[in-house]
């Protein structure tokens, strides 16, 4: 399992966080994500052997609420 930490922008609310959670449950490799509203920061757990990086942030979450990624 490899984690993904990213700062995640244009969230306001608990439905952004649910959008985002539920677009990317859709993914298939992605086995967590843990998002913190306030801190705008995102820590995605994830199968390298089925999904990477890339993948993860080309979802449609990140079309609608941009995303960078974060040092480890």
């Amino acid at each position: 399992m490899e984690e993904l930490k990213l700062k995640i922008t244009g969230m306001s609310c608990q439905m952004c966080v649910k959008t985002i959670k539920n677009l990317l449950s859709e993914l298939e490799g992605v086995i967590n994500v843990d998002i913190d509203l306030e801190a705008g920061i995102g820590i995605i757990t994830y199968d390298e052997k089925i999904v990477n990086e890339e993948e993860i942030l080309k979802n449609e979450a990140f079309e609608l609420y941009p995303a960078e990624k974060l040092a480890n």
